[in-house]
Formats: structure tokens, sequence, C-alpha cells
């Protein structure tokens, strides 16, 4: 085998120096190189979508609110969408959302399906409450009982991140703690459909809790740090190419 390390490409010479390098060693620099250019180049792509998201909800923010029959086709185009809502709360089918930290106060996100005039039901986050004595002991908050005119804004169901448990509540008990917000697992427990996206209910609204911000993680320069790293290594790994490469002539 030894003869595949031998094989040269070529011999160039420049003043006192011979570049020339075997084949196999050239294909795999080459190899590597090609990939980590790559890599650089997905994780500047990733930066730039990242910042035109960021972009992008800042400039819907400032929306003024539209209804339900006014929301575009596509879930992409709704996220962060100011949006009002006309109908009323399901008031027996309430979940604290578990582990939640506000203001440096443990406690809950409290949940609740809005049952539209048009016999859609989306799941409305309502803000925070603090947690009680102990576990045992659930916050009360109360829920409006007639047709309100609520506004909010649409996203994404929050993510599951890291589990500190499952979601164990599989009775009928109501209402119900949760570690994470599972879409259909939720319509399996409430036997309706819910739209694919939550509804963040705005500060002072009818139904509504102690409001917080959506924390919103889109870090373009952590992206944009990896791209440096695949480039400085591919960099580093192409130097190293032709300076191994590279002998003084006798």
């Amino acid at each position: 085998m030894n003869w595949i390390f031998k094989i040269r490409l070529f011999s160039l010479d420049v003043g006192n120096y011979r570049f020339s390098p075997g084949l196999l060693v050239s294909i795999l620099t080459f190899t590597l190189a090609y990939v980590m250019f790559s890599l650089g180049q997905w994780q500047i792509s990733r930066a730039q979508y990242k910042d035109n998201l960021q972009q992008k909800i800042a400039e819907r923010q400032d929306n003024p609110a539209i209804g339900y029959n006014e929301l575009p086709y596509e879930e992409k185009d709704r996220v962060f969408l100011p949006v009002r809502f006309s109908g009323s709360y399901d008031s027996k089918h309430s979940i604290y959302f578990d582990n939640r930290i506000v203001d440096g106060i443990v406690g809950y996100d409290v949940y609740s399906p809005f049952k539209l005039e048009n016999n859609v039901t989306v799941l409305v986050n309502r803000g925070f409450i603090a947690q009680g004595n102990s576990r045992l002991d659930l916050p009360d908050f109360e829920t409006p009982s007639d047709t309100v005119i609520i506004r909010g804004l649409l996203e994404k169901p929050p993510s599951k991140g890291l589990l500190l448990s499952d979601n164990l509540h599989q009775g009928n008990q109501w209402p119900v703690v949760l570690q994470y917000i599972d879409i259909p697992e939720l319509e399996l427990k409430l036997d309706y459909p819910l739209m694919n996206m939550v509804f963040r209910l705005a500060e002072n609204e009818a139904g509504g809790l102690k409001y917080h911000q959506p924390v919103v993680k889109l870090d373009s320069a952590k992206n944009n740090g990896y791209a440096f790293q695949w480039f400085a290594m591919m960099s580093a790994l192409l130097s190293l190419y032709f300076v191994v490469n590279t002998r003084k002539r006798t």
C-alpha cells in the first residue's frame, strides 16, 4: 500500500523550493477543506436567516392587530403577528405550565383554550402566576365567563427543552400541571382540535395574569463565530498542506 502515498500529482519549482503534493494526501486535504468551507457557509446562512427573522419579528409586532379571517395562510408568516380574537375561554380546562421564573419568582404560565366564534380553538398563554406555598398548593385565578375580545401575538408552542419529568397527568382531573405543551397530546385530552400555534395575551387584556415579554433567542453572533472557526480550521489545514509538501531543492 505504500505506493499509494508515493504517487505525486505534480512538481512545481519556486526558487530554491519544490512543491510536490502526494495524490492521497491531496484528496484527503481538499475533501476536508470542502467540508469545512461548506459548514462555514451554512453557519453564515443561519446567521443571515436569524437576522432577517429578527427584523421581521420587530416589523410584525408594530403592525395593527388583525382578525382570524385575515391571517396569512402559511404558519411561518403568522409567527409573532399581532391578532385580535373574539370568543370565550374554556374555563374548565386550564393548564399550569410548570417551572417558569419571572422576575426571580418561581411559578407557572397559565394556558387556557379560547373558543373563537367560528368554532376554532386556540390555546392562550394568559401570563404568569406565582407558585403557592408548596407544589401541592396550586394558586387560584379567575377566568372570564362571557364573550370577550382579546389581543396578543401568535407564536409557536414552547419547545420541550430540558425536561425535568414527563407529562404524567393522564387522568381527567383539571386544571393540570404540565412540563411541556404538546398540541396533539392536548387535543386528545380535550377531545377537540386546537390551532397549531399559541396565543400570547397582551398586557391588560381580559383573562390576563402577570404579563411578561416573549423570549426570542436569535443569536446570529454565535453562528458567525462558528463560521469563523470553520474557515480558520480550513485555512490552517491548507497552510499545513503546503508546508508539508514543500521541500528545499538539493
